[in-house]
């Protein structure tokens, strides 16, 4: 009689194997006999096609052509296996007797005590080729459980180009022990133990490798998994990489390491440099593990709130970057006489700790004591952020306060009482958005020069209820300091590095400290050179290697990079101008932000420039004229950009006018008779507060323009300041008298000013000789870029629209 057999198991989980009860019965005879074995994996153990990455672990799934061998015999190969598929049944020809010796995966099989690793592998993108990792059972007579255990280990490489060399992609991947151990060819296996040993001839099998023609790129690191034998390499590995024109590059692990069964050993990232029975199995996870680099003096660990590990977290100290591993570790080995903070670049949908409103994405090397020469930084803690891919920006430019004994301080308003003016308005204009994490950049000339005044500002961080990151600008460095390094201590103090990036929302923020101070010829460090030092070249480099270039790009600088109101392009001139506008010119988008000009600047590049792929945003002083910290810079009224972000993409920005005002006037010889003001100050409650004119309400952020009558420049002519306008908005057009709207034109910037600007700065250039010798200049022609004109009759009303980029419509109507 042929005997049908049909097993059923019941799985639990273990360290080394998973472990199964057997029940065995007599079914009714059957024409044909078959072994049939059917293949569970519940829960979160493993097989044959690698998953992605969950708490250090990695599931691998069943997939079609697996096959099984029971004591020799291959079952019929695995079809129409879904994805992810966690069971499978397996059929044998034939009857097979106890006990039962398993093989995954059958092709391996040579006789009753020997198993053929193959010497070469195939890549397959997202892990290890189908059937090349090895798992053996046993099930011996009437013993009710089996354990299926991994013979092999894994090891990940990530790969990428090297800035400059020719390669364009790899063809093979080997790797070999140093002591000459086996990794290929024959072995004897012993099924009850799971244990391999080696059986091939001398110096047979002694190499494993990996076929592939695949691209490198220097940006995004290629993924090539070995598998090999799980064993102790006694005097460590070394693992070969040749590309396509037969240049190797070698690298060696020289020390011992034990690749245990079921082990990923993660290697740091590299850049290539040419020199019927039913007998239910599940296997265990592969645990990840990290093999630190042989050489390093920096680690630590990226975890989140849980303390769960981070992977691919971009860590820097200051000079190179490298990625958090698997288990969240990084190691660096860097020039410590140069290292001020390790610092992370925050991955999208995660905060750094934030302390008083300011992130702390960094920790200080002099807070960290060394053991054993090994700088370890511990955690990085980072917590993941409700709705990640929506945010609101505030960004903010030169609040730049001066102590109120000052006597330029003295003129009009205090800048001290500025800057508490638009701190309220943050602060209020934040707390009503609830649905969505808010974040502020300032960018530059936090204070003027004042080291005490910093502790202030930072003060002021921690009211405004979210967190803001901090540029350095000219006048935050102390001027009694001997070079550019040293004068930076406050503000590092505070607020960590200089040069620095972090990730919202799918946008890549680049932070950098664009001016080097120098002596002004008379013992102070007040004058600078425009660009980046050597070591802020190099980081920027290694940061935006790991950038995708078709992620959105958003550079932030106290004084702009590219171009300026005056027409020159900076990338022309700075230092590292040139290298930094072509490494920015790769990318799809690229905002690149900036203050220290005190004049609100927009500009699109044409289609035909070598920067058409950059957005250029220079934003006016946010507390004011400078020195009078009067109601507006350059035409621009106090206030701020907001900026608003959803999956990655910019979908509107808008200026905030700040309505408060915090400071009395201070000035000895009155006021500017404001003929042009839009709005006058006027107490509300305990406050003082901006009030239109024309219409009693509070000023808001529905003015986004001034608009001038005809007369206040020329007779005929009506005229507009649009504060945030570029090419990318439509031209704005004035209607008179409710008839049909009549383009405006844009006055070259040679021949425009603001009426508003202009009357406020004469009057204090005519009335105080201090801020003519401080430098403070009466308005002249090219102030701003966005005056416009169209002709209009001797009397009647005009309403201005114009449509920004994002289809908001803005107006204002002006009689005469």
């Amino acid at each position: 009689m042929t005997n049908y057999f049909k097993s059923a198991a019941v799985l639990g989980a273990v360290l080394a194997g998973v472990a199964c009860n057997v029940k065995v019965e007599e079914d009714i005879p059957q024409q044909e006999a078959y072994t049939v074995i059917a293949v569970s994996l519940p829960g979160d153990t493993t097989k044959t096609v690698l998953g992605p990455s969950v708490a250090s672990f990695r599931k691998v799934f069943w997939t079609d052509g697996d096959q099984l061998s029971c004591n020799g015999t291959a079952s019929v190969a695995l079809s129409g296996i879904p994805s992810e598929a966690q069971s499978a049944v397996f059929s044998f020809p034939g009857v097979v007797a106890m006990p039962y010796h398993l093989l995954y995966p059958a092709a391996f099989y040579k006789d009753a005590s020997t198993i053929t690793l193959p010497e070469s592998q195939t890549w397959e993108e997202g892990g290890f080729a189908t059937g090349t990792l090895p798992f053996s059972g046993y099930v011996g007579q009437e013993v009710p459980t089996v354990s299926l255990s991994h013979l092999g280990a894994v090891v990940h490489l990530k790969v990428k180009k090297d800035t400059g060399v020719s390669a364009s992609r790899l063809v093979s991947v080997s790797f070999e022990g140093r002591a000459g151990e086996q990794v290929a060819g024959d072995f004897t296996i012993d099924y009850t133990t799971a244990s391999l040993t080696g059986a091939a001839a001398a110096g047979v099998g002694r190499k494993v490798s990996v076929t592939l023609s695949e691209p490198l790129s220097e940006s995004t690191a290629l993924d090539i998994y070995l598998v090999v034998p799980a064993q102790t390499y006694t005097s460590g590995f070394k693992v070969t990489m040749v590309d396509e024109f037969n240049r190797a590059m070698t690298k060696v692990r020289s020390v011992s390491a034990t690749l245990a069964p079921g082990l990923i050993a993660n290697m740091p990232e590299l850049s290539f440099v040419p020199s019927g029975i039913a007998t239910e199995f599940a296997l265990d996870p592969m645990q990840e593990a990290v093999l630190p680099p042989e050489a390093y003096n920096i680690t630590g660990r990226v975890v989140d709130n849980s303390g769960n590990p981070l992977e691919d977290v971009v860590v820097s100290d200051g000079l190179q970057c490298v990625r958090s591993m698997v288990d969240g570790s990084f190691y660096m080995n860097s020039t410590l006489s140069a290292v001020k903070f390790v610092h992370v670049s925050t991955p999208s949908g995660y905060l750094p700790a934030v302390a008083g409103g300011i992130p702390r994405f960094y920790k200080a090397k002099a807070d960290v004591t060394p053991a054993g020469g090994i700088y370890n930084f511990g955690d990085f803690v980072l917590t993941p952020v409700a709705n990640p891919d929506r945010f609101t920006l505030f960004i903010t430019a030169d609040p730049q306060p001066r102590a109120s004994n000052i006597n330029l301080d003295n003129v009009a308003y205090r800048s001290l009482r500025a800057c508490e003016s638009m701190y309220k308005d943050l602060q209020e204009t934040a707390a009503a958005i609830t649905d969505r994490q808010v974040y502020g950049i300032c960018l530059g000339d936090l204070v003027h020069e004042d080291m005490d005044l910093m502790d202030t500002y930072a003060t002021n961080l921690g009211t405004l209820g979210y967190p803001t990151y901090n540029i350095i600008g000219n006048h935050d460095n102390d001027p009694v300091k001997a070079d550019d390094n040293a004068a930076a201590w406050k503000f590092e103090a505070l607020f960590g590095p200089r040069n620095y990036s972090f990730n919202i929302g799918g946008i890549h923020f680049v932070v950098l400290d664009n001016l080097i101070m120098k002596d002004n010829g008379s013992g102070r460090l007040t004058a600078y050179d425009q660009g980046l030092t050597d070591d802020a070249w190099k980081w920027l480099q290694e940061d935006m290697a790991y950038i995708p270039t078709s992620t959105p790009v958003m550079v932030c600088a106290h004084s702009p990079m590219f171009k300026q109101i005056n027409g020159n392009e900076r990338s022309n001139t700075a230092a590292y101008g040139p290298e930094y506008g072509a490494l920015f010119d790769k990318y799809d988008e690229v905002h690149a932000w900036a203050g220290h000009t005190h004049v609100g600047f927009n500009y699109i590049y044409p289609s035909t420039h070598r920067h058409k792929k950059v957005q250029v945003h220079t934003l006016a002083r946010s507390t004011g004229e400078l020195w009078t910290n009067e109601y507006l810079a350059a035409g621009t009224p106090r206030g701020f950009t907001i900026v608003e972000v959803e999956n990655g993409a910019v979908t509107s920005w808008r200026f905030h006018p700040t309505k408060y005002l915090k400071s009395s006037f201070h000035g000895t010889y009155g006021q500017p008779s404001y003929n042009y003001a839009d709005w006058t100050f006027s107490p509300v409650g305990t406050q003082t507060i901006a009030i239109m004119k024309d219409s009693g309400e509070q000023l808001d952020e529905n003015y986004q323009m001034h608009v001038y009558a005809p007369g206040v420049y020329e007779p005929g002519y009506v005229y507009a300041n649009i504060f945030l306008w570029d090419t990318r908005w439509d031209m704005p057009t004035l209607s008179v008298n409710g008839g049909a709207p009549a383009q405006m034109e844009l006055i070259a910037p040679e021949n425009s000013y603001d009426a508003a600007d202009k009357e406020i700065r004469d009057f204090y250039y005519a009335k105080y000789s201090l801020l003519r010798s401080a430098g403070y200049t009466q308005s002249t022609m090219g102030e701003t870029v966005t005056i416009f004109r169209a002709a209009a009759p001797a009397s009647g009303t005009g309403t201005v629209s114009v449509t920004d980029r994002f289809g908001n419509v803005y107006s204002r109507t002006v009689s005469w």
